[in-house]
């Protein structure tokens, strides 16, 4: 009995020993990466500037694109937009006063 305990004592201090040493080595391991991590960064970031005025130009592509569209979709409908435009110029123009009723 004394034997299985001071055994699982035994490997649970293996372990903490080898988690020890792997956190460490993680830790080390990420001192010696991250000027390599920064420059990467940095390469990013200069892509990201290297490719801004494309999406704006592409962006502003799109946005002609979609009112182009939209336009398109409203052809049809033009002549009842003008219609409805007719009926409310002649309801708003008025060339006798509304009767009051009081």
């Amino acid at each position: 009995m004394f034997e299985a305990l001071a055994f699982g004592v035994a490997v649970l201090v293996v372990l903490a020993v080898v988690g020890l040493l792997a956190s460490i080595l993680a830790l080390v391991w990420w001192v010696v990466l991250l000027p390599f991590k920064l420059l990467a960064l940095v390469f990013k970031g200069l892509g990201v500037l290297l490719a801004l005025p494309f999406l704006l130009l592409f962006g502003l592509g799109g946005v002609l694109a979609l009112i182009f569209g939209f336009g398109l979709f409203l052809l049809p409908a033009l002549p009842f937009l003008l219609i409805a435009l007719g009926i409310w110029a002649l309801a708003r123009r008025r060339d006798h006063p509304a009767p009051r009723t009081s």
